[in-house]
């Protein structure tokens, strides 16, 4: 399924895979109606766990040179097992081992090549090299962690009123970027950009491609709920996104589906989000007026949280919490407050691409899951002193 705009949204925006209303009506609609995996027999489902202790603990208490770790950005597992962590008060990558014994740093603050003002994101590439997205361009590391190239580029022109960056960008393994563009509303600069009438604007998600400075889109979908003035939602719908070893997986947390498309904006499959929406209970909802203006609460809690991309053709769906307090749109906020608010970790549906659930898992308090293997899971952990580690467990199927 694709469709095409008749103008351009941004400069050099080609392939378009528009979500409109009607269509997005019609999946839900034929979500709603047809079966629904959370209200079938939970002994359909498989469950899968982790093992009791994490098999890797980078960080965390220890707190010897080259495993203190702080504002940690992402963290990937290569091939035959080293852990890379980028590491965001240090702006360094730091390698370890399989069991994570501290190997090397790599960058670094500063200017100069194979050094960073700041990062985005790391992805893995052939060969075990990784590819770190920063504010200034791509930079390549080899194998063994010594600086190997980079690409400087400015990021694409988001246009009047219309589109700007907004913090989700990813590096792919072919040298371009996912990247979301959020619409401006309000005052920018000279231009009066106007409100949208809906709370969920539009945005748009891409791969922008530096060498030639295209941005080619792949989908439009109702972006962050957003708060205007005095006026916040309490548990903001948001879009979010799951990169595959084929494409990518997109979802507005509010709705009844998940889309699995490929990087050039072909739908793979439509899939149905596996958890029934559960409504916000009374005791959730503050009284709606509050000094810091008026707080929305919605009839039920978002459908789901996050995507991440499991082996194979799986993507694993996070239900979302259901948190007393409001929260703000980002999954950082959420991991943190389902932290110190839930007991018994975060709830994982596992579905493959033909809509069916394959399993349920549980992953643990504090545990802020990145990458899904064959055989493990890696993420960040956070303690009840905000003690920062990466972790890896085993996944017991």
């Amino acid at each position: 399924m694709k469709a095409r705009l008749t103008a351009p949204v941004v400069p050099s925006a080609r392939r378009i895979a528009v979500m409109t209303p009607a269509l997005l009506a019609t999946l839900l609609t034929a979500a709603s109606c047809g079966d629904r995996a959370d209200s079938g027999s939970p002994d359909s489902i498989a469950t899968w766990t982790l093992s009791d202790e994490p098999t890797v603990i980078i960080g965390g208490a220890d707190e010897r040179e080259g495993y203190l770790l702080h504002e940690v950005v992402d963290a990937i597992r290569l091939g035959d097992g080293p852990i890379v962590v980028l590491n965001g008060s240090t702006l360094e990558l730091k390698y370890y081992d399989p069991e994570g014994l501290h190997l090397l740093d790599a960058g670094g603050e500063g200017e100069g090549p194979g050094e960073f003002q700041w990062f985005w994101g790391v992805t893995r590439l052939p060969g075990d090299s990784v590819l770190v997205l920063s504010g200034t361009g791509l930079t390549r590391f080899g194998p063994d962690g010594r600086y190997a190239g980079s690409i400087a580029f400015e990021p694409p022109p988001p246009g009047e009123c219309r589109w700007s960056i907004e913090g989700g960008q990813h590096p792919l393994a072919d040298g371009s970027i996912l990247a979301v563009f959020n619409v401006y509303v309000g005052i920018y600069g000279n231009w009066r950009c106007p409100i949208p009438s809906e709370s969920q604007p539009p945005a748009l998600v891409g791969r922008f491609i530096p060498a030639t400075g295209a941005f080619d889109t792949i989908a439009e979908l109702p972006g962050v709920e957003e708060s205007y003035g005095d006026t916040r939602y309490a548990h903001p719908r948001n879009l979010v996104y799951a990169i595959a070893d084929d494409g990518v997986y997109l979802g507005d947390t509010g709705s009844g589906t998940v889309l699995a498309m490929t990087m050039s904006g072909d739908t793979i499959a439509t899939l149905p989000v596996p958890f029934d929406p559960v409504a916000v209970p009374a005791d959730a909802r503050e009284a709606t007026g509050s000094a810091r203006g008026t707080i929305i609460y919605p009839d039920h809690y978002p459908r789901f949280a996050r995507l991440v991309a499991g082996s194979g053709d799986r993507v694993w769906v996070m239900a979302y919490p259901p948190l007393k307090e409001p929260v703000r749109h980002s999954d950082v906020a959420i991991a943190r407050q389902y932290r110190r608010t839930e007991d018994g970790g975060a709830r994982w549906r596992v579905m493959g691409r033909d809509g069916l659930v394959v399993a349920e898992v549980r992953t643990p308090e504090g545990f802020f899951l990145l990458e899904v293997g064959d055989d493990h899971v890696l993420g960040l952990h956070k303690d009840e002193l905000d003690r920062e580690s990466v972790r890896l467990y085993r996944l017991i199927r």
